[in-house]
C-alpha cells in the first residue's frame, strides 16, 4: 500500500465514520427518563421518537461501516512485518467488522428500537417489551459478543505495535486508538442527560474510528512516506 492510496483509503474510512456517527445520532440523540439506566432509556427514547429515525438511522450506520473498512485497513501494512501473527490476527478481525458491523450489529439496534415501538403501538407495553428483549437476547447479543472478541483484539494488537514502535508512527500515535476513543466518549455519559450527551455516549465507536482516521491522514506522509515504511 503507497501512500496515495493509505491516504485515499484513509478519506473513505473517514467519511464513512461521519456517515456511521450521523447514524448513531439518529439512534442515540434523545434525553432518557431521569434515572433509568441504558437499556430502559432506550426502551423510552424508542416511544418517543418517529419511527424513521431507529430505521435510517441503521441503515446510514450500516453503510458507514461498510466505508470505514478501507480506512481500517491501512493499520495492517504497518504491522505486518514487524509483528506477523498480530498482523494477521488484524486482518482477520477486520473482516469479521466488515462482515457483522454493520449489518448484525449497527443495523439490528437500530431494528430492536423500531421492532419496540411497532409492537407495543400494535399489541400493548408488555408485548413490545417482551419480543424486543428477545430479540435483544437470541440475535443481537451473541453476534455483538463475537463482534466485541475481535474489535477489542484488534485493538489491543494495534495499541501494543504503535507503543512498542513497531510502526512508523510515533509511538504516541497508540492514543489514536479504536477501543481508547470508544471509552473516553462513551466516560461522556457520567456529565449528564441531554440529547447531546445520549448522542455521544451512542456514537462512542464511530467518533474513535473518526478521530483515528484524521490523526492517521494527518500524520501519514510525515511519518509514514510513501511505502509506509517511514520512509519519505
Amino acid at each position: 500500500m503507497n501512500g496515495e492510496k493509505a491516504r485515499r483509503n484513509l478519506k473513505i474510512g473517514l467519511f464513512g465514520a461521519v456517515l456511521t456517527l450521523i447514524g448513531d445520532l439518529l439512534i442515540g440523540a434523545a434525553r432518557f427518563p431521569d434515572g433509568a439506566n441504558l437499556l430502559d432509556g432506550y426502551f423510552a427514547v424508542a416511544l418517543s421518537m418517529p419511527a424513521w429515525r431507529p430505521i435510517l438511522g441503521g441503515l446510514i450506520g450500516f453503510l458507514g461501516i461498510c466505508l470505514e473498512f478501507p480506512g481500517l485497513m491501512t493499520v495492517y501494512p504497518l504491522i505486518r512485518e514487524k509483528m506477523p501473527r498480530g498482523g494477521r490476527f488484524y486482518r482477520l478481525a477486520m473482516y469479521v467488522y466488515l462482515a457483522v458491523g454493520g449489518g448484525a450489529v449497527h443495523l439490528p439496534c437500530g431494528m430492536f428500537m423500531w421492532i419496540y415501538k411497532s409492537v407495543t403501538e400494535a399489541a400493548g407495553p408488555e408485548a413490545g417489551h417482551r419480543i424486543a428483549l428477545n430479540f435483544l437476547l437470541y440475535f443481537l447479543l451473541p453476534v455483538t459478543a463475537v463482534f466485541t472478541v475481535f474489535f477489542a483484539g484488534a485493538s489491543i494488537v494495534q495499541f501494543i505495535a504503535f507503543v512498542r514502535g513497531r510502526t512508523p508512527f510515533p509511538k504516541w500515535y497508540c492514543v489514536f486508538n479504536p477501543m481508547i476513543g470508544k471509552g473516553v466518549f462513551n466516560a461522556v455519559r457520567r456529565l449528564g442527560n441531554t440529547a447531546l450527551i445520549n448522542g455521544i455516549g451512542t456514537s462512542n465507536m464511530s467518533l474513535g474510528a473518526l478521530v483515528m482516521f484524521a490523526a492517521l491522514l494527518l500524520g501519514w506522509k510525515k511519518y509514514a512516506g510513501e511505502n509506509g515504511d517511514g520512509e519519505k
